[in-house]
């Protein structure tokens, strides 16, 4: 995966410069009087438009992230990205998404950051909302140390302390846990 993503964005770069390259070609084609200026700089950043990763392990896909646009730092293990999805696709079945205004994603740690209105939601109705949210790619886990609220048909919990387990399926609050039941047989 990590060698995926790290060719995706090589060749990303290789194609922008030559891209960059055409472009300068042809406008200095049509116009008498370009002057073109390339100054190095070190921090350099990529910036890309419609962002799609996804992670697998033994050819089944496990998470799908997408976003509006992402920005990458030359020489930092940081991309940034702006109005991102990410589906989780447990072994067991079924699916969940999570939706933030931004996220930062750390491909050597395999951590992937969402911050601002963060939601997960799961096809069996579940919902989950907070301001930020971590998940762990090789452990397969989302934490917050954040308030959580969590919603289902019959219940809304909120707290502080979120862990979630994708593949065991297990969701644990460990503070100020606060529980409303709505139906009356619970």
């Amino acid at each position: 995966m990590n060698r995926k993503i790290r060719i995706f964005l090589l060749a990303f770069i290789a194609l922008s410069i030559i891209s960059l390259a055409v472009l300068v070609f042809v406008h200095y084609r049509t116009q008498n009087s370009f002057i073109v200026v390339l100054n190095e700089d070190k921090g350099l950043e990529v910036k890309m438009d419609k962002v799609h990763y996804s992670g697998t392990k033994d050819g089944r896909i496990e998470w799908e992230l997408t976003a509006d646009s992402a920005r990458r730092a030359k020489d930092e293990d940081l991309t940034v990205l702006d109005n991102v999805e990410v589906k989780f696709f447990p072994r067991r079945g079924g699916s969940y998404v999570l939706t933030a205004n931004e996220g930062r994603f750390r491909e050597a740690a395999g951590e992937i950051f969402a911050y601002g209105d963060v939601k997960v939601s799961s096809d069996e109705g579940y919902t989950l909302d907070s301001v930020e949210l971590k998940y762990s790619i090789k452990q397969k886990e989302i934490t917050s140390a954040e308030k959580v609220v969590f919603k289902s048909g019959n219940m809304d919990i909120e707290g502080y302390g979120l862990f979630v387990d994708i593949e065991g399926g297990r969701v644990l609050l460990n503070r100020e846990v606060r529980a409303v039941f709505k139906d009356k047989a619970a």
